[in-house]
């Protein structure tokens, strides 16, 4: 561990040394980076937001239909999925990927939301837009506002299906924010997840099965998402999920040669590599402090958070207390420090640490009590 690292525990006030569980007993010698073709690509772990690889991931570039994911979030936040659209001429004539839906033709927000994800609609997007915010213009302000709420700085948004248009760009560490965001959804995992999934258009009755343009989810064990990006500026792109083992990794690959294999190799690198350690459970009592003048001597300190760390396999976690174990009463329930944890080279996360319950102060009986008692 480099000193910069370490020197923001200075000050701590004990230190305990443990070992990963599993396959960390055996440590590895240094992992070598996977090569792949792409322009940019980020891994993270979906859950911690952990990146585990960065290859230009703050580099603007044309996301291509990757855009639909933040599309999505949007429309599902609404929460309008049982809507009626009726299909513009503008919606059903536009360029490139498509539903094939016609004008004057009517779906559910929600069967237009499957066209949009799993066959990539560009007719849908518009479709979806224009019944949001009654217009394209007006639903990207809105897809703009909820990028910055993410904290998806380097992003842009035009359009809401990813065509190439001056000024809308983003970044593969921005796009990893965002599909971790989409992923939240309930409704949007089950719809990248799917092979294939019906549409019901209301006017004529009918149902058809569309399939998804993913090929991972055929071909790559545990896989389950979630977008695919294709258009000249952009090349080929992908944001991939799968979950191996009960752990999880996302991937996005932007301008790849072959965005398949590139997925499969950072997908398959992370999992050979790195592993999930829970360090605390909400709750988990992690020191006894004695109090100073209180009614209890002692009191339970507790993480107030779950802490989930993601490190190399074989790597050692250090954990560094920095709280004092010796109180003064009266004692209140909050934090009093925290407990750092270093899990390798990667940077130290925390988790506040406080006393389980409040401790008030011990009273002493007024003197006359005392020689009532016979205590003089």
């Amino acid at each position: 561990m480099n000193r910069r690292r370490w020197s923001l525990l200075n000050g701590t006030l004990g230190v305990v040394l443990v070992l990963a569980t599993g396959s960390a007993v055996q440590a590895q010698g240094p992992m070598t980076n996977p090569h792949i073709s792409a322009q940019a690509a980020i891994l993270v772990n979906p859950r911690n937001g952990t990146i585990l690889y960065e290859k230009d991931a703050f580099r603007q570039m044309d996301p291509a239909s990757l855009t639909k994911m933040m599309t999505a979030i949007v429309i599902l936040k609404a929460g309008h999925l049982s809507r009626e659209v009726r299909i513009s001429a503008k919606a059903a004539y536009v360029e490139g990927s498509k539903l094939h839906i016609r004008p004057g033709q009517r779906y559910s927000e929600l069967d237009l939301l499957r066209g949009l994800l799993v066959r990539s609609g560009n007719d849908a997007a518009i479709a979806l837009a224009e019944a949001h915010s009654g217009s394209v213009d007006r639903f990207a302000i809105k897809m703009n506002q909820a990028a910055q709420q993410l904290g998806a700085w380097n992003t842009r948004f035009q359009n809401p299906n990813g065509l190439t248009e001056p000024g809308h760009y983003s970044d593969a560490y921005d796009l990893a924010l965002i599909a971790r965001k989409a992923m939240r959804f309930p409704v949007f995992r089950h719809i990248v997840a799917s092979k294939q999934l019906d549409v019901f258009e209301r006017t004529s009755g009918t149902t058809r099965t569309i399939r998804t343009t993913n090929r991972l989810l055929y071909e790559y064990p545990g896989a389950n998402g979630i977008k695919t990006g294709t258009t000249s500026a952009a090349g080929k792109c992908l944001v991939a999920s799968a979950s191996q083992d009960g752990s999880s990794l996302l991937a996005v690959v932007l301008k790849s040669d072959d965005r398949w294999q590139d997925a499969r190799t950072l997908l398959n690198w992370g999992f050979s590599h790195w592993e999930n350690c829970q360090i605390y459970h909400r709750g988990q009592v992690v020191a006894d402090a004695s109090v100073v003048g209180g009614r209890e001597a002692w009191v339970p300190l507790i993480a107030r958070s779950s802490l989930e760390v993601t490190m190399p396999k074989g790597a050692r976690v250090r954990v560094v207390e920095q709280f004092s174990r010796r109180l003064k009463a009266p004692v209140a329930k909050g934090p009093i420090g925290y407990v750092y944890v270093v899990a390798g080279e990667e940077p130290p996360i925390r988790v506040a640490v406080g006393p389980e319950h409040a401790v008030p102060v011990q009273r002493r009986l007024p003197r006359f009590w005392n020689a009532s008692l016979g205590i003089l």
